[in-house]
């Protein structure tokens, strides 16, 4: 592992305070920042001394990530998150004083925010796996007067923190794909769990609340975070189609894995949807549509080169894969309108013209009912039975319910007055 260093001049105060000033416009003007309570926080705690070898104009930028730790090859393991995230969580927390919190992934930054919502008769502990990150937490809160409103504990989230249990909300700022029975049994009745829940690949921000064993899931707003490690590490499988595309898929076993080259090599059968997008619409909630809806459900990582046409995304094209014939779902731009493209199923093997309909028809499904829409839903419990919606995780089962009219937590990025 290696670290960023975290040494650098004290930024002048009044500066850092102007800026401040100036992200809290930012972020109420987005809707990241809507109640008293997050603004007192973010006004009173200040930020760069939590990432003082980052530029002030990094530091309070409305959606920079502040990379702090990374694997030898470059892979970011731990950051301060972009502000509109970390004010929007918080925000869905609803924290109120005298809670008890805990925080899964730590950094010292938002502890800090935390401290100050509980106030002096709340308590806050934060767990990382990583003894680098506590201590580079231990440091900042030390300096910024907040050690000692702050637990830190170094030790594998996915088994919760017992010692300050039971907890009025966690609030988790890593990517987990399951909520760990740990979460639930700290967790009071009527608690709620934040947190960036990957499903099937695709990450949004839920806000759960707990209901004796039943969690009930708010939607949210498509967010990336770094993937939880230890015991908690995503535990999807991914198998080489190519030497440049991969396939993902949380089936196990991976069906004829041996077989997807081969399948993957005959001649494409292609359908064209009729849904057309634009190229600034965000197409997120087609991708969760799928993941929950499709039997089989994959994802394909490629280049452009890589399929007949251009992909949804480079790592996350939806697809289907049952052993002996794959699907996925494409958007190349129109000839006669390239600022807009078409969605289009294109399928390999002998159920390749059965797969590319069912994508077709799920694609134009979500375009009459959940385009524009804010998403699913989840409910969690362990013993949910199988069914269409169903997701299945190493400690729950998640059923979508695509039932919301409204993104109550929707985001404004047009009012954003820039920094």
């Amino acid at each position: 592992m290696t670290t960023s260093d975290t040494s650098a001049p004290a930024p002048d105060t009044d500066r850092a305070d102007e800026m401040r000033e100036r992200l809290i416009t930012r972020l109420q003007a987005v809707k990241a920042l809507r109640t008293e309570p997050v603004v007192r926080a973010v006004r009173t705690v200040p930020r760069h001394l939590f990432a003082p070898e980052f530029p002030l104009g990094e530091v309070y930028d409305l959606r920079t990530v502040l990379r702090t730790r990374f694997t030898d090859d470059g892979a970011a393991t731990s950051s301060v998150s972009a502000t509109w995230v970390q004010t929007l969580m918080l925000e869905r927390a609803a924290i109120r004083p005298g809670m008890r919190v805990l925080e899964v992934g730590s950094g010292g930054y938002n502890a800090a925010l935390i401290a100050e919502m509980v106030g002096p008769t709340g308590a806050v502990t934060s767990i990382d796996i990583d003894p680098a990150v506590i201590d580079r937490a231990r440091t900042h809160l030390t300096r910024t007067g907040y050690a000692d409103r702050v637990e830190l504990v170094v030790g594998d989230a996915e088994h919760g923190c017992s010692d300050g249990a039971p907890y009025d909300r966690i609030v988790v700022t890593v990517a987990a794909t399951d909520l760990p029975p740990a979460w639930i049994h700290q967790l009071v009745e009527g608690g709620r769990i934040v947190l960036p829940l990957g499903v099937r690949g695709f990450q949004r921000i839920y806000a759960f609340t707990r209901h004796g064993r039943l969690l009930l899931g708010e939607t949210g707003n498509h967010a990336g975070f770094v993937p939880m490690q230890g015991l908690g590490a995503p535990a999807s499988a991914t198998v080489p189609v190519t030497d440049t595309v991969e396939l993902t898929t949380d089936a196990d076993p991976v069906p004829a894995p041996e077989n997807l080259p081969g399948v993957f090599a005959l001649p494409a059968h292609e359908r064209f949807t009729g849904v057309r997008i634009g190229g600034t619409e965000p197409f997120s909630t087609l991708q969760m549509w799928m993941a929950t809806g499709l039997p089989h459900f994959a994802t394909l990582a490629g280049t452009v080169d890589d399929f007949p046409h251009k992909p949804m995304t480079r790592d996350l094209t939806p697809a289907m894969w049952d052993g002996a014939s794959l699907a996925y779902l494409l958007s190349p731009a129109m000839p006669q309108d390239p600022s807009l493209c078409e969605f289009v199923a294109c399928g390999h093997g002998p159920g390749a013209a059965d797969m590319v309909t069912l994508l077709a028809d799920h694609a134009r499904r979500w375009e009459r009912g959940h385009r524009g829409g804010p998403g699913p839903r989840f409910l969690a419990h362990p013993a949910l039975p199988p069914a269409d919606g169903v997701v299945r995780t190493r400690h729950t089962r998640l059923l979508a319910l695509w039932d919301q009219a409204e993104e109550n937590h929707g985001l404004d990025w047009p009012a954003d007055p820039g920094p």
